[in-house]
């Protein structure tokens, strides 16, 4: 289970055990509640295939949008988007999609709207990752450095965003980035035209193990 969840796990069993002592159906009530918890911040490990040239999804959930929109935070320009809906049953650890170097990390402040709501969502607080990956078959005089933004964004019930990761680390696809708290969105970003994408809105996707999308040889 990830650390961050003991606070929360405390807390509940505090309130299952008072609730016990009032009525016996509240101690019960308060003791699925406090599984629920420990549960929610359950951290499976995962063995990402790490296929050369594919990007996987960084978080578990459903995709809910693939589109395309215009970045300007270490992805500049035209940029190819999976939207990852993450609800309180999935896990909500985020993992790396790709292998790459972690050269910048910005937070932004916002609100708290329901992270389901591609649109209204945009306004949320967030955090983005910056990578550089490395595309498999780069063309002459291209080093093959392909620029990569992994967003963290809150939702209704979230108030929270953990991350591990620090700029200056490299990740392998599949590595634990961070967490986001009971319901939230992470979204995957790369420039328009690099890749081709794997999934489309309505597909469930498995952190460190999706294929979500894979780069183009040029």
């Amino acid at each position: 289970a990830v650390r961050e969840g003991i606070p929360f796990v405390v807390a509940a069993t505090l309130i299952a055990t008072v609730a016990a002592t009032w009525r016996r159906w509240a101690g019960w009530a308060g003791l699925v509640f406090t599984v629920w918890v420990a549960w929610f911040f359950r951290d499976p490990d995962r063995d990402c295939p790490a296929v050369e040239g594919t990007l996987y999804s960084p978080a578990d959930g459903l995709v809910t949008a693939v589109d395309e929109v215009d970045s300007s935070w270490h992805l500049t320009g035209r940029a190819t988007r999976v939207v990852i809906f993450l609800s309180p049953l999935d896990v909500h650890v985020n993992r790396a999609p790709v292998n790459a170097d972690l050269v910048a990390r910005r937070q932004e402040p916002g609100r708290a709207l329901p992270a389901f709501l591609v649109a209204g969502a945009g306004e949320n607080a967030r955090q983005l990752l910056g990578f550089n990956a490395r595309m498999p078959h780069p063309s002459p005089g291209n080093d093959g450095a392909v620029p990569i933004v992994v967003v963290q964004i809150v939702g209704f019930l979230v108030r929270r965003i953990v991350t591990w990761r620090w700029p200056g680390e490299t990740v392998r696809a599949g590595d634990r980035l961070g967490m986001l708290r009971f319901g939230s969105r992470t979204d995957l970003l790369a420039p328009a035209g690099t890749v081709e994408v794997l999934v489309r809105p309505g597909n469930r996707v498995v952190g460190g193990i999706t294929p979500v999308a894979r780069f183009i040889r040029h």
